[in-house]
């Protein structure tokens, strides 16, 4: 070893290596004491499982170390531990995870900082945190072998760095010296350590916490490093000194004690000795572990705390973290801040909950984190708050000094005897007591909803905003004075509902109120606000004339917002929720919410059962041309399965429409008499699915129709002439679903009947085109009426009931189609396909009239997706005959127009006896 490098290795001695065998753990564990825990003392010693408890350890914060280096190798070490650094003794940088220690006391105090929590061993006060390492170098002197390493810290954006280090090694017969106090003067003091107080500087400039142990020898005040404030005063506020009790909390006679830095010195375990497994137990160069004692030991105990208290409040600088470090220590020694112990003991279960003590202006950015102080606060200093985010004061807090909101929220849930001043860009709120409030910003009363109490005066002034904001039960912010109010500025309304005609006593003031606000700033669209005075203030809201309508966009939203409005005065007691929403609604929400609430599910119900009307009429039209002309007297059965979709597109009114169907018919026909014609029958059984898009509202009709029809063929010219007619009958079983989310999430149900009716005929001439193909102008009209029953949704405060009504809708339809015969043997396949055009008249926009079960009966109209007056018709066709008896078959039909798509497929057998 160098010359140069015994100059470190001195200064690391100076400041405690005491060395001692290497201890066995503790044998018990409790709920979160784990054995590894228990084998490092001094966790328990400073309420370190508290911390834990509450998810503090050390996670996303790195403390820099500048000690002889660390052993990267080392298993408490591992994961990426390490975070880089810099080996000044080998000129060497750090990767991550790499790591060197050329005497093994970086690595026992780096382990006491942060070993890894690996159920092995020990573990490190702050064990999720990363180290970053600056190894001393070799030099001609103490100050030029630890300057570099600390300049270098200083450009690492580090919140906490520790020196286990010292200046001054003085044995019984050395001369001074001896401690920080004995260089007599700040000249003095930084002629003898130039660099090093230069980087002292520039570390506080960085905005880093510096840790430092005592020292070793017994003396009245600390060494050097951990007094520096003491000469050089703008280094105060970056600084903790750190003094040692055994690990089992005895005093000890090797520590310097905190003397003249007693402002900025605190208690930490730094292992006792003399007595067998004395000292701190951590981390041996090489692998495994030992005990060690000193203050060295002390100071990484509290860096490692700073670590905690850093991730608890990511926003806190040097300062505030020495702050909360020192004012919640726990006292021992002397009463109050002794020159042995300083603050007390380290006590970190507290230090994680917030300052206890405010000796000077807490001035704090809470850069936009939200956070807590739980702690009692006295002292004589004061608080102020800046920036984002929320800070709330849960304990009772004496402290002397004013509180300045200057920017984001201050919440007070505790008591708070300072004054409060709010400025213009901060806010005041909480549900606790405070003293005299001066509001330039907002005071926004409670936790959402809540009381506050202001002890003395309350002024508001031009400008300032007081937030009132009601809770769903319609609780209200109160804010309640014991002295005088005075409000100014602009009362905002928030939360909600707010109701009609109860007074909202939101001030009560022991002296009175006085003012007025210059402007009330609200969203609801059909509410105005006014004021009562009386034995204080309170906010009446009423009806305005605004009528609900005014922002519906759509004819069925209009129509039931006029329905509503004529409740909206006096709103029923079953639809309290609904009002209430609707009622305080912004101009922009209301027609999301008139949609829903329209119903339009029932008149859409109506367009899809009328669509679907025509199914019937083209599947059973096209089973009896299949048997015209009567041949023979043959009785033809068939049973044919049908699969459609349908879409009927919006028209800005109502919503498209899907309609989806499923279903079976069974039918057979003979000839009657010597005239041509032959009469059938037909039975089929139909499912409906209806959707409309956009909105959670369906609807399912199970289907059963009843067919009767005749048709006769009449030789003439070259073809024939060939009628057709019928009539059906269907009866809708159908079920409706709607869910909505105005006045509550509801699910509203109802059960209803349909009759339908329908009467439908065809007239075609059927051209022969040579020996095996036909073309088949027609003509064909059909005329059915909807008859829809009586309903009453349940489910929740917007159900809706519905009369009886009818829907009447007839078409007429030309066109032209054509078929082919192929033959092979017995089997014939026939080829069939048809253009025509289809004309709608009557009710092809359907409607109901609904009203709210539980309104005064104001009845409002509802439209469904129309109906194509007019629509291009295709159909195709292909029929395999294998022998005289039997024949099989697909076809589709469509139907095209103004919105409208019915797609209708069919796969049939028939069957002659």
């Amino acid at each position: 070893m160098t010359y140069k490098h015994n100059h470190v290795v001195r200064s690391l001695i100076g400041a405690g290596l005491f060395f001692a065998l290497a201890g066995a753990e503790a044998a018990t564990a409790s709920s979160f004491e784990t054995p590894e825990y228990l084998a490092q003392e001094g966790l328990a010693l400073v309420n370190a499982a508290q911390a834990y408890a509450l998810g503090y350890t050390g996670a996303g914060v790195t403390v820099g170390i500048l000690d002889s280096g660390i052993d990267g190798s080392h298993p408490e070490f591992r994961g990426g531990k390490i975070a880089g650094g810099y080996d000044f003794y080998s000129k060497v940088p750090y990767g991550p995870g790499d790591g060197k220690d050329y005497v093994g006391h970086g690595s026992h105090v780096g382990g006491i900082i942060g070993a890894l929590r690996d159920g092995v061993g020990m573990h490190g006060v702050a064990f999720e945190s990363s180290l970053f390492i600056a190894s001393a170098g070799r030099a001609a002197s103490y100050d030029a072998a630890l300057a570099p390493g600390w300049e270098y810290l200083a450009t690492q954006n580090l919140p906490i760095v520790n020196s286990s280090l010292g200046f001054d090694a003085c044995g019984p017969d050395s001369a001074p010296p001896c401690n920080a106090k004995d260089y007599g003067s700040a000249a003095a003091a930084e002629a003898a350590y130039p660099l090093s107080v230069a980087a002292y500087r520039k570390l506080a400039a960085a905005g880093s916490l510096m840790v430092f142990a005592t020292g070793n020898h017994e003396q009245p005040h600390p060494d050097f490093m951990a007094g520096s404030p003491y000469w050089f005063p703008e280094l105060k506020d970056n600084w903790l000194a750190v003094t040692a009790i055994s690990e089992t909390g005895e005093a000890v006679d090797y520590a310097n004690h905190c003397g003249i830095a007693k402002a900025w010195c605190l208690t930490a375990p730094g292992g006792g000795e003399g007595y067998p497994d004395a000292g701190v137990n951590s981390v041996r160069r090489g692998g495994g572990y030992y005990r060690e004692t000193g203050t060295s030991m002390a100071s990484p105990h509290v860096a490692g705390a700073a670590a905690l208290v850093k991730q608890a409040y990511p926003y806190f600088g040097a300062y505030h973290l020495q702050q909360t470090l020192l004012t919640t220590a726990t006292d021992i020694g002397a009463p109050g801040v002794d020159d042995v112990y300083g603050w007390g003991l380290l006590n970190v279960g507290k230090a994680v909950r917030g300052p206890a003590r405010f000796t000077g202006l807490f001035d704090v950015d809470t850069l936009g984190y939200d956070s807590t102080f739980f702690n009692d606060i006295d002292g004589a200093g004061g608080l102020t708050k800046r920036g984002q985010g929320v800070l709330r004061l849960a304990g009772t807090n004496s402290y002397a000094g004013p509180t300045t909101v200057a920017g984001g929220k201050l919440v007070v849930n505790g008591s708070l005897a300072s004054a409060v001043t709010v400025q213009a860009a901060g806010t005041l709120g909480g549900s606790g007591t405070v003293g005299r409030v001066d509001n330039h910003g907002v005071l926004a009363p409670g936790n959402s909803v809540g009381t506050l109490t202001v002890a003395g005066d309350y002024i508001a002034y031009p400008g300032s905003v007081h937030e009132l904001e009601v809770g769903p039960e319609g609780a209200t912010d109160k804010l309640v004075v014991g002295g005088r109010a005075v409000v100014a500025g602009t009362l905002r309304l928030a939360g909600g509902p707010y109701r009609q005609n109860i007074p909202y006593h939101f001030i009560t003031a022991g002296g009175g109120v006085a003012g007025e606000f210059d402007t009330v700033t609200y969203s609801m669209a059909f509410l105005s606000p006014t004021f009562d005075r009386g034995e204080g203030l309170s906010l009446v809201i009423r009806r305005n004339e605004v009528p609900f309508a005014r922002y519906a966009d759509t004819a069925n939203q209009r129509a039931v917002a006029q329905a509503l409005d004529t409740g909206s005065y006096y709103p029923p007691a079953g639809m309290a929720g609904l009002y209430d929403e609707v009622l305080n609604a912004e101009p922009g929400e209301i027609a999301a919410m008139m949609e829903p609430l329209s119903g339009q599910v029932h008149a859409g119900t109506e367009s899809a059962l009328l669509q679907a009307g025509g199914q019937v009429v083209r599947t059973v039209a096209a089973r009896m041309r299949a048997t015209t002309p009567a041949h023979s007297q043959a009785t033809p059965l068939w049973v044919q399965a049908i699969g459609g979709r349908s879409t009927l597109d919006g028209d800005g009114n109502a919503a498209q429409l899907r309609l989806r169907a499923a279903g079976l018919f069974l039918g057979g026909d003979a000839a009657v008499g010597r005239g041509g014609w032959r009469l059938g029958g037909a039975f089929g059984y139909t499912e409906h699915r209806v959707e409309l898009d956009g909105d959670d509202s369906s609807s399912r009709a199970d289907s059963y129709t009843g067919v009767l029809y005749g048709a006769n063929s009449w030789a003439k010219g070259g073809g024939s002439l060939n009628f057709l007619a019928g009539a059906a009958y269907t009866r809708h079983n159908i079920d409706t679903r709607r869910s909505i989310d105005v006045g509550g999430s509801q699910t509203l149900s109802a059960d209803y009947h349909a009759d339908a009716l329908q009467l439908f005929s065809e007239l075609a001439y059927a051209l022969p085109v040579g020996t095996a193909a036909v073309l088949e102008p027609y003509a064909g009209a059909s005329w059915q009426r909807l008859r829809a029953g009586r309903f009453a949704e349940t489910g929740g405060q917007a159900a809706l009931r519905g009369e009886r009504h009818d829907s009447d809708l007839g078409s007429f339809t030309v066109g032209l189609r054509g078929r082919a015969m192929f033959e092979s043997g017995r089997a014939q396949l026939s080829l069939s396909a048809g253009l025509g055009w289809r004309h709608a008249v009557g009710d092809i926009s359907p409607g109901r009239d609904l009203a709210f079960t539980q309104g005064n009966g104001a009845v409002f109209r509802t439209s469904g997706a129309p109906i194509a007056r007019n629509a291009a018709v295709a159909e195709l066709g292909a029929e395999l005959q294998a022998g005289a008896n039997t024949a099989v078959g697909l076809s589709y039909s469509g139907q095209f127009g103004n919105g409208t798509t019915d797609n209708l497929g069919t796969l049939y057998l028939r069957v002659r006896f």
